[in-house]
């Protein structure tokens, strides 16, 4: 058992650095997105948070065009909402935490082994090169986010993992129909 758990920890060595590292980190950022958002499909009714947002959107635009006119009319239907667009906000905020606070824990054992699989000796290693120097935008971020590298600017672990989670999770969102927007 011993041989073959060390077998895949030397497998997995050559997922340490990049480019195969920002492979594994994108794969498990889908995986972790795709499960959120399934569950989010499976625990929540969809269509009832997008006429929600829908609602909400309406009484936001109402707001604005009242404070524009000072109309005392629209003022007295704008206080007669608020409570019902307070409930239904209270109402979207727990549907969808309910499947967050479902996968929370299992997440972020996911994130803190990846974290410690990606440093050496508690240092922060490269996972993924970004080919342009954005040191040179930034220059605060090196030792923070990333340094420079000979092809670009390399990022960490946690700083590359948000930003592909991040980009894939409105895309994906969306292929799922689970956006709000």
């Amino acid at each position: 058992m011993q041989d073959l758990f060390a077998a895949l920890l030397s497998w997995f060595e050559i997922f340490r650095t990049p480019p195969l590292s920002g492979v594994l980190i994108t794969l498990v950022s889908m995986g972790v997105t795709l499960t959120s958002n399934l569950a989010m499909k499976r625990f929540t009714d969809v269509r009832r948070l997008k006429r929600y947002q829908t609602e909400i959107k309406q009484y936001q635009d109402m707001v604005k065009q009242a404070k524009k006119s000072q109309d005392e009319k629209l003022a007295r239907k704008i206080r007669r909402r608020k409570a019902y667009i307070d409930r239904i906000q209270k109402e979207m905020l727990g549907a969808r935490c309910k499947p967050l606070l479902m996968f929370f824990i299992p997440f972020m054992m996911i994130f803190y082994l990846l974290s410690g699989f990606f440093s050496v000796g508690g240092v922060q290693q490269i996972v993924a090169v970004i080919p342009f120097n954005f040191h040179k935008l930034m220059p605060w971020a090196v030792g923070l986010i990333g340094y420079p590298t000979a092809g670009g600017f390399g990022l960490y672990y946690v700083w590359f993992y948000m930003l592909v989670g991040f980009g894939l999770g409105q895309i994906l969102q969306r292929a799922m129909g689970v956006s709000m927007t």
